[in-house]
């Protein structure tokens, strides 16, 4: 509660940017119904199909984490991959309608094939012709890709940096939540039925983008700056202050617009490399912890512990789990920073995933029964502690980084590139998962994932920069070898030599401040009226010291000051 009143205490600021937030992470919820929809429609093609449709071609259409597409790879059905590849296509071509046409814009567009779709699978049972069933399929995997990057930076450049984090983190809890509704139905209606009840969120997304506004940050780099100031202002409520935040944009792009077109070198620089390699890195060890295994094995690991629970119901529970954790998780992210959270999350998931290989390894030794028997519980304990682990820091936070690592100028390019890697790294796992059953047995498969999140525990600690309560441009500074850690400039800016002083004084026109060399510039006295006094061999100079105060949180004196011109 506290946490959220935190949040909320600007009320008329705040509840804009929530409502953005909202909207814009339903792209997410999209996703968790397409994901969502194979556990429970998979079965239930299989019982109710009314036309010709083999095995190797049920492959096709099921999604990645699920029973029937690991036991399809293990029987060399390689085309069970064919719904990852299809995102990973989505990522990557989504990357110019977000820069040509706007991100608001984009998740527009995206949200029809979403629903056709979902229409078109529905369609299969009435015109019974698979052909439809895997176009269906096809498209809302083409657009499972393409929501990822499109509603995680449209959510961070809408929102303020106090609250960036806990905004971004809409985003997991939407697909979490989009899973476990597809979950729900899908266990009391039939895969087509469902089918048409899940095309009902995509059109809710178009009807709810129509009346948000494009990000400022987009308008402003395509010189629509009066569109940028009436959006920013919308976002941060009608009586609030936005013209420091206003300038701070208009700067950062004005910087990025020096050159107009992205030529394929600049993606070469340590700049941009940096936050784009630590964004992959994070999305890598995500995924190698090991969750679609964990998922695959959701059943089984019931079942270990001895309880009868239908299947169907044992996904719901865990659904719930995730969404829980993963909600409760974005309240931390901006009170503990992101650094934290991932730490946090997986020193738990590493322990969670050294119990589970322990289970199977004495399962391996003792014997199924016996193993139930004595360690039942262990299995179920660690699948709850892991997805509970996961939630409330891998779930969320490489999403989150995705939206803030990257230079406005790059960020349309590089948000796809690192969610289409996102989706490499699943496909990898979960292609490679049956062979390591077989080379290294269960509790080596699970040992190894723990060993690889140990990894990720050094990557995050050596790598990965603190990016809570900053700005979108001081994030951007931090991989920029003019800046300091701190934001500021590496080397003093060079001043031209004022003709009059002899080299002795240099003059900054724009600000109306005589600078001097250093060994006759000192401090005279500080003024009571917030100004302070230098003395030097030309006579005296009085700057006066300005809050910086940023249209988020312009009531909140945080007392932090700036030299300004005051006179002579």
């Amino acid at each position: 509660m506290k946490m959220w009143k935190s949040v909320m205490k600007n009320p008329h600021k705040v509840l804009p940017q929530l409502m953005a937030a909202a909207i814009g992470s339903w792209g997410f919820f999209c996703t968790g119904t397409v994901r969502g929809w194979s556990s429970p429609g998979i079965p239930s093609l299989n019982a109710t199909k009314n036309f010709e449709i083999d095995a190797t071609e049920m492959a096709w259409i099921d999604r990645l984490p699920q029973i029937s597409v690991i036991k399809c790879i293990n029987n060399g059905n390689f085309t069970a991959a064919m719904p990852p590849l299809c995102a990973l296509a989505g990522a990557l071509l989504i990357g110019y309608p977000m820069q040509r046409f706007g991100r608001r814009t984009a998740l527009i567009g995206l949200s029809v094939p979403f629903f056709l779709g979902f229409i078109l699978m529905g369609f299969t049972y009435l015109v019974k012709h698979k052909a439809i069933l895997f176009i269906g399929r096809l498209m809302s995997g083409l657009m499972n890709g393409a929501a990822t990057p499109a509603s995680q930076i449209y959510i961070s450049e809408c929102a303020s940096p106090r609250i960036r984090g806990t905004l971004s983190s809409f985003t997991a809890s939407a697909l979490a939540l989009g899973i476990l509704v597809a979950y729900i139905i899908g266990a009391f209606v039939d895969w087509w039925v469902l089918a048409f009840i899940m095309s009902i969120f995509p059109m809710m997304l178009f009807t709810g983008m129509i009346f948000m506004p494009e990000t400022p940050v987009w308008l402003i780099s395509h010189n629509r700056e009066d569109d940028a100031k009436k959006a920013l202002r919308r976002l941060r409520g009608k009586r609030t202050d936005i013209e420091a935040e206003f300038q701070r944009m208009k700067e950062t792009q004005a910087k990025n617009s020096q050159q107009q077109q992205i030529q394929p070198r600049e993606l070469l620089k340590g700049s941009v490399l940096k936050p784009l390699g630590i964004s992959m890195g994070i999305m890598f060890f995500q995924q190698f912890t090991g969750i679609n295994a964990m998922i695959f094995y959701t059943v089984s690991i019931f079942k270990s512990a001895g309880t009868t629970l239908d299947g169907r119901y044992a996904t719901i529970i865990i659904g719930f789990v995730q969404l829980i954790a993963t909600a409760s998780s974005g309240f931390l992210v901006d009170r503990f920073g992101r650094r934290i959270l991932l730490l946090g999350s997986a020193v738990i998931v590493s322990c969670s995933l050294a119990a589970m290989g322990s289970f199977f390894y004495m399962q391996a030794q003792w014997g199924p029964a016996m193993a139930t028997e004595k360690l039942g519980w262990l299995p179920l304990l660690s699948l709850i502690v892991f997805f509970i682990a996961y939630s409330g820091g891998y779930a969320n936070v490489p999403f989150i980084l995705m939206g803030e690592l990257f230079p406005s100028r790059y960020r349309s390019i590089l948000g796809p590139l690192s969610s289409s890697f996102n989706l490499c790294c699943t496909f990898t796992v979960v292609r490679s998962f049956p062979v390591m059953q077989i080379s290294m047995e269960k509790y080596g498969a699970f040992w190894f994932f723990m060993c690889c999140t140990l990894l990720g525990i050094i990557f995050v600690y050596f790598l990965l920069p603190e990016t809570k309560g900053k700005t979108l441009e001081d994030i951007e500074k931090l991989f920029s070898k003019k800046y300091n850690a701190d934001g500021t400039l590496k080397e003093p800016v060079q001043m031209q030599a004022d003709n009059y002083s002899e080299g002795k004084t240099a003059s900054v026109a724009s600000s109306g401040i005589e600078m001097t060399k250093p060994s006759s510039f000192r401090r005279k006295k500080s003024g009571e009226n917030g100004t302070v006094a230098f003395e030097n061999g030309n006579g005296t100079t009085i700057l006066s010291l300005n809050h910086i105060v940023d249209s988020e949180d312009e009531e909140e004196d945080d007392g932090s000051l700036v030299a300004a011109p005051g006179g002579h």
